[in-house]
């Protein structure tokens, strides 16, 4: 009897040990998170911080570089170096980035007519009078292809007419605003060359 005894009261003792120890080890978990969580906090906070600005100036380099790429691209796209001559002439080089152009928008290209080069200076202009048929935003698509084109490109002037439906009316305002958007678009299109000396 005293042995079942004994044995009750050690696993009573051992219990309440138990107990107790999962009462310190609660408090000081609870003190940690108290204490010293919030010193841990702050420099996770600072360092999440100086994670987000290197990462901004990181992409800010990045930008950079590529927009110095394209500035060296257009410097070597737009000057004569001596002994680098063009291996594909200006008229070439033009039709085919126009052609390019017109046919990923689904525009018609009636026409491409150069002019002789002209000279004045260091600066060699190469004009084209090119005519276009098609919808009229798309026209504004190919003058945003122009002006991101790695040649500098100048549209010196255009006109732009109303294409007459099949029976060969005219259309009136109404029709340019509804689905037929049909244009002729007749361009005087300037690119350019210059020289370094």
């Amino acid at each position: 009897m005293n042995v079942s005894k004994k044995k009750g009261a050690n696993a009573n003792t051992g219990a309440a040990l138990l107990v107790l120890l999962m009462l310190v080890i609660g408090i000081a978990i609870v003190w940690a998170d108290q204490t010293l969580m919030p010193k841990y906090k702050q420099q996770f906070l600072e360092i999440e911080k100086q994670r987000i600005t290197i990462s901004n100036q990181l992409m800010t380099i990045k930008i950079v570089q590529e927009d110095m790429n394209h500035v060296r691209d257009l410097i070597f796209s737009n000057m004569d170096f001596p002994g680098q001559p063009d291996s594909v002439d200006h008229e070439s080089q033009f039709f085919e980035f126009v052609t390019s152009c017109v046919n990923d928008l689904k525009l018609k290209l009636v026409s491409v007519r150069p002019a002789s080069p002209h000279t004045s200076g260091r600066i060699t202009t190469y004009s084209y009078d090119v005519e276009i048929e098609g919808d009229f935003f798309r026209f504004g698509e190919l003058c945003a292809k122009f002006e991101n084109n790695r040649r500098l490109v100048a549209i010196e002037g255009f006109d732009v007419d109303l294409i007459g439906d099949r029976e060969g009316h005219g259309l009136s305002n109404s029709d340019f605003r509804s689905e037929n958007k049909n244009i002729r678009v007749k361009m005087k299109i300037n690119t350019f060359r210059i020289s370094k000396s």
